[in-house]
């Protein structure tokens, strides 16, 4: 019996310090877990190596509760509990965005701990999604995170990024760039973001980009 169809999908990561550090205080990876492709980005509160040690910390720590079966919403209520206790004999908290996409079908559930907006572009059409949970670690932070379901279709785009690419000036910009984006190379699209952060927010704070592509070609077969 062959294998159902499955979406290929393309990523891509960019991260950049904050000036003057060598260390950035947010982290990203993208794996799988159980069929289904996921992709975190945290921001580590501050900069510099605390703020590293703590984001790096929460990507190993969640990767490894989803690679072991663990599903989203228990594996971040057990973060978040484990991160409170660390907040509370001093350690810093983090923001956490989980992207968790079914490759069997498109479906794809965004979970969001304090994170900044992200954004995903399918039919040529922007939608930004914000989220009011407070940072995961946090005193009285919501037990669950912000849930955000939706479906990715062929040639769409979901892009995240932390509170450093976009800060002070809104992030029009990032809608309108990714609005007008028709290329097919998720690498090329976060080098972009990040550049013309940097040109408006002086990498006054920690950058992290995430970037998620379905090609145009959709469904692939595997063996």
């Amino acid at each position: 019996v062959s294998a159902p169809p499955r979406f290929a999908c393309r990523t891509s990561i960019a991260l950049r310090p904050r000036e003057g550090e060598t260390l950035c205080g947010d982290q990203a990876a993208s794996f799988e877990a159980g069929g289904a492709a996921c992709l975190l980005l945290s921001d580590g509160m501050g900069s510099g190596e605390a703020a590293h040690r703590e984001a790096a910390m929460t990507v190993r720590l969640l990767k490894q509760f989803l690679q072991a079966g663990v599903e989203p919403l228990p594996a971040l209520k057990t973060l978040n509990t484990a991160l409170l206790l660390r907040c509370r004999e001093g350690a810093g908290f983090t923001t956490i965005d989980l992207l968790r996409l079914d490759r069997s079908t498109g479906e794809a559930a965004l979970y969001k701990y304090g994170a900044a907006p992200s954004y995903l572009k399918k039919l040529g059409r922007v939608t930004r999604y914000g989220g009011a949970a407070l940072p995961a670690g946090l005193e009285g932070a919501d037990r669950q995170p912000d849930v955000i379901r939706f479906v990715l279709p062929p040639d769409g785009w979901l892009v995240m990024v932390s509170d450093g690419v976009v800060g002070g000036d809104g992030d029009e910009w990032l809608q309108d760039l990714l609005a007008g984006w028709e290329g097919e190379d998720p690498q090329v699209l976060a080098g972009l973001i990040l550049k013309e952060s940097i040109q408006r927010e002086a990498l006054a704070d920690d950058c992290g980009i995430q970037v998620l592509y379905l090609p145009r070609e959709g469904r692939v077969k595997t063996v």
